[in-house]
């Protein structure tokens, strides 16, 4: 069978060219450990921030002096802004529950004690469907009738365009650098197989005298890319889960701190995806970076 000749040319030629293969394989493992260690970062990163954006939301006040019928129109328009996909959900608090949920934050609740009255308003807590929706929320309610004069209402705006200007860098960051952590090791393993094409390149020739057509050439050359690929992809995978189990478990079940805290809302890829696609990144730089670099010798 013709793929089983090009698979033994493919190994025939990597136990001749032992030291260069050895190259390419080690190539291959840089690039993959790199990529396979930024990807979870670049992940529980993006993933963390937005965490906290989707915690960004609106408090729309209510006066003590609105009626029933203006408490209830406020809270359709809400309802109206639901149905059109800009808000996710929205509570009412009452006056009582903002003074219980007073007391719960407070080290020394007994101190409310001492109000002659509950001066708190009741309100409506909005949480946007994105907080980029927050400003059209707030144009939204902002002159209705029932609104409390004094807070009207409370968004942390700077805080919001900080976290959704975060956001946006380390999408487009994140996306950059891997664009750029994948061309480096296309040409770092097409120029380190090159020198397996160059010690070959009279048969090479000899091949294309002989009417063999470029991809007869080309395939065993780019079989051993995927191996060597795979194999330091492989071998990536088996130092990246050392270092999981080892360190990153280890130190994650001991620490106590903000970044670990937030794990339950901001996630990483899980490690057997994360193996499939470094495992498949391997094998497709390998040949990608085999087949550019037979470009040059297939010219005629």
């Amino acid at each position: 069978m013709r793929l089983g000749m090009f698979f033994r040319e493919a190994l025939r030629s990597i136990r001749a060219n032992a030291a260069i293969s050895v190259a390419a394989t080690v190539t291959a493992l840089i690039a993959v450990f790199i990529l396979g260690a930024f990807i979870p970062s670049f992940m529980y990163v993006r993933s963390a921030v937005s965490a906290q954006t989707s915690k960004v939301d609106v408090d729309v006040y209510i006066s003590d002096t609105a009626s029933v019928k203006q408490v209830n129109a406020l809270r359709d328009k809400i309802g109206t802004l639901k149905t059109d996909g800009q808000v996710a959900e929205f509570t009412y608090v009452s006056k009582d529950d903002a003074l219980r949920l007073m007391r719960e934050r407070l080290r020394d609740p007994s101190v409310l004690d001492q109000l002659p009255s509950n001066p708190l308003p009741a309100k409506f807590n909005i949480q946007p469907t994105d907080p980029a929706n927050a400003n059209a929320i707030v144009a939204a309610v902002k002159d209705d009738a029932a609104l409390d004069p004094t807070e009207g209402i409370v968004y942390p705006q700077t805080t919001a365009d900080r976290l959704l200007t975060a956001a946006k860098f380390v999408q487009w960051a994140g996306f950059a650098l891997i664009g750029i952590l994948l061309v480096a090791a296309v040409l770092l393993i097409g120029n380190t197989i090159r020198l397996s094409i160059f010690a070959r390149r009279r048969e090479v020739e000899v091949m294309r005298l002989v009417g063999a057509t470029n991809w007869f050439i080309r395939w065993p050359f780019m079989i051993e890319g995927v191996i060597c690929g795979l194999v330091g992809a492989v071998v990536a995978v088996a130092m990246l889960w050392g270092i999981k189990v080892g360190v990153v478990d280890a130190w994650a079940s001991g620490a106590d701190t903000a970044l670990t805290k937030s794990g339950s809302t901001a996630g990483a890829i899980a490690f057997p995806l994360l193996t499939v696609v470094l495992v498949g990144a391997g094998a497709l730089l390998g040949a990608v970076g085999s087949g550019i670099t037979l470009r040059r010798f297939l010219r005629i």
